[in-house]
């Protein structure tokens, strides 16, 4: 919390309890102020020893949630490109977000981890950017005219809606519809007031290493293959969720294209066995079976990937890795969906019911037509989508 905002706090307290005395509200004020003036003294000596030119930022979240947060660390990074300012990221599973990165531009630290610096601004990043810390008052950016403006417009935004931070998760759809109603995506929704530019495509891509070898060691060729995956990460508790299409809708689809399209090879992408139920007649099943290094090369070379909203589709998104049919339920495919994508969703139930109780996710509330948003969407539906992009590219070839 800054001077300013701790001063206010302290007028509206002592305004509270000493109502009908304001001599002892000035006496409070003045010692109060005493006590900060050698605190400030105190703390600027402190800090004017280490080098102020690093920004935290605090991820949480699944897969897409990280990377939406790399790649508007990308975008602060651009921002403040003048400044000379680095960003050290911190994460729940640094292991995992190192994996998923595989490059070298950010520091990435446990959140359990000791912090090893003194940072200029410390950034949570949920939903929105909330300011946890601000030492720019100590440092030589304390009239940096860029920096200074993305402090005020994220304090403003906070002030004006502490609900999209104090009760997350369950304002995400709130947050969604707020977002929406100003211009933006999911990819775009950190970018408050606009102020950083971020458009509807990644700034930020994933390090691939190992392509030829890891192509090779399954005999297959860029764009040889189509990747499906149909189950969620390993961040959550819930296991069928109700964004997951029906399998049997995925057997009859699998059955499809290899009835018309033998060229291609199918390939089943997942967390686990435990988390993802078996698709009939894939030519390759490698659920459970992929390493991070591996689910990005086989995500950027696939000719096509099919799959509901969630982490993969945002990753083959930030990897350049071509178009995905996305089939939608509960969460809006306005919303979550990439333009470049061939985002599928029904009009049966044409509400979004995301987090609008704590088990949205695992139970459909729609007690008249249990999940009809999935339900409603046919196989043959999304095969005809699927055909577009598998005949363009052997009219291509």
């Amino acid at each position: 919390m800054s001077y300013l905002d701790e001063l206010q706090r302290k007028v509206n307290k002592y305004k509270n309890k000493y109502f009908f005395n304001n001599k002892k509200i000035a006496i409070k004020l003045i010692w109060w102020n005493l006590v900060q003036l050698f605190s400030l003294r105190n703390k600027q000596e402190k800090i004017s020893k280490d080098n102020f030119n690093k920004i935290a930022l605090y991820f949480s979240g699944g897969i897409g949630d990280i990377l939406i947060g790399f790649n508007y660390a990308c975008y602060l990074l651009e921002y403040l490109k003048k400044c000379n300012i680095s960003i050290d990221i911190y994460v729940n599973n640094a292991g995992m977000v190192k994996a998923l990165d595989g490059g070298a531009d950010f520091n990435i630290y446990s959140n359990t981890s000791e912090e090893s610096h003194k940072y200029l601004l410390k950034i949570g990043l949920v939903r929105y950017p909330q300011i946890l810390e601000d030492n720019i008052v100590y440092s030589k950016y304390r009239k940096n005219e860029r920096l200074l403006k993305l402090v005020q417009v994220y304090r403003e935004f906070y002030a004006n809606n502490p609900r999209f931070f104090e009760y997350l998760p369950f304002m995400d759809g709130m947050t969604n519809q707020y977002s929406l109603i100003n211009g933006q995506r999911r990819i775009q929704q950190p970018d408050i007031g606009h102020i950083l530019n971020i458009s509807c495509d990644f700034k930020y891509s994933p390090k691939v290493s190992h392509e030829k070898r890891i192509l090779n060691n399954l005999g297959l060729e860029p764009g040889s293959y189509i990747t499906i995956n149909r189950g969620v990460d390993n961040q959550g508790s819930v296991i069928e969720s109700t964004k997951l299409w029906n399998v049997a809708c995925y057997n009859k689809l699998v059955e499809l294209i290899k009835n018309n399209f033998k060229n291609f090879k199918i390939i089943q992408l997942g967390a686990s066995t435990e988390r993802c139920e078996l698709i009939k007649n894939v030519d390759i099943n490698l659920v459970g079976e992929t390493s991070l290094d591996g689910l990005k090369v086989l995500l950027k070379n696939s000719i096509l990937h099919i799959d509901s909203e969630g982490g993969m589709v945002h990753l083959r998104k930030a990897l350049n890795g071509g178009v995905s049919v996305v089939i939608f339920g509960p969460t809006l495919s306005d919303f979550y969906g990439y333009v470049t994508n061939i985002n599928i969703s029904s009009k049966a139930c044409p509400f979004s019911c995301e987090w609008l109780n704590e088990t949205w996710s695992k139970t459909c509330i729609n007690r008249t037509n249990k999940h009809i948003c999935m339900e409603s969407i046919s196989p043959y539906e999304v095969f005809k989508e699927v055909k577009k992009v598998l005949n363009h590219d052997e009219k291509m070839h």
